[in-house]
């Protein structure tokens, strides 16, 4: 499920590989939730379990998120065409590259806080019922009621699951902008803030791709129209995508270390001029 790790700092590359990977076996040979987990979890802790005693209960409460989401998925007629087990996934992956990339970059990636992400990023959007939030944090909070009841059955502590739900509700579209502001012009480090900036990345890394955002567009296109969101008809448009790559901001050094602004300018530069030819 996961591209082998070597020594080039071809991040992009590599987390172009892994989501291709995805994909190939999507929706058919879909191995589930907690295979794709288990391969992140392997690839930060490749020898033996943490050490951390909070670390192990966080990865079994996401193990036991992800056996959840996909029993949830198999009991029901209708998964969104966006916000499925596939975008959870590509999640997973994501958060899995940045912080190889961060390391990579010299930061040290703290088990607590990996074990933490991998379990927001997990739960972030369970039970998401496609469409788009009608106040704020609407689907952020349910997804929190769920990822508490879980984190008490597996004896997470109070302050991590607080702050794995901190995480999660941080992750509704219009706190994203600010949730960078807060990080301007600070150096890199592993605490509440930071850690949002690089969920939020996360959360949309594979959209921000040319390889892969326009399809993911479009799938969000057909989760709105199901949903009778008014910008159904123009999400998925070449207008909706430069609209989307516009409003991106990326952050942290993993992000960096993609090229990932590079990469979303290349592409607002391409769509701007087959527009100004359009017209």
């Amino acid at each position: 499920m996961t591209a082998t790790i070597h020594s080039t700092p071809d991040w992009h590359g590599k987390l172009c590989q892994t989501l291709t990977h995805l994909r190939e076996r999507w929706p058919h040979d879909w191995p589930g939730l907690p295979v794709v987990l288990s391969a992140c979890i392997a690839q930060r802790w490749p020898m033996a379990a943490p050490a951390s005693a909070d670390a192990v209960a966080m990865l079994n409460a996401a193990k036991a998120m992800a056996q959840h989401m996909e029993s949830i998925a198999l009991s029901t007629s209708y998964e969104p065409h966006y916000h499925n087990r596939l975008h959870t996934a590509d999640a997973l992956v994501s958060v899995c590259w940045l912080t190889h990339a961060l390391q990579h970059e010299g930061h040290d990636v703290p088990e607590d806080w990996m074990a933490c992400l991998l379990l927001a990023v997990t739960s972030h959007d369970v039970l998401h019922p496609g469409g788009a939030n009608r106040y704020l944090q609407e689907f952020e909070q349910q997804s929190v009621r769920l990822l508490r009841g879980m984190t008490a059955v597996h004896g997470v502590p109070d302050t991590w699951t607080e702050m794995v739900s901190h995480l999660i509700l941080h992750t509704d579209p219009s706190l994203v902008p600010d949730n960078h502001h807060q990080v301007a012009q600070r150096s890199f480090m592993f605490d509440p803030d930071w850690a949002v900036v690089l969920m939020n990345e996360a959360d949309i890394l594979a959209s921000a791709t040319a390889e892969f955002g326009p399809g993911l567009g479009h799938a969000l296109a057909h989760e709105w129209q199901t949903r009778q969101h008014p910008l159904h008809s123009v999400v998925g448009t070449d207008a909706g995508r430069l609209q989307f790559l516009s409003s991106l901001r990326f952050s942290t050094p993993a992000s960096l270390a993609l090229n990932m602004p590079s990469e979303v300018a290349r592409q607002i530069t391409q769509l701007q001029g087959q527009r100004s030819v359009n017209d």
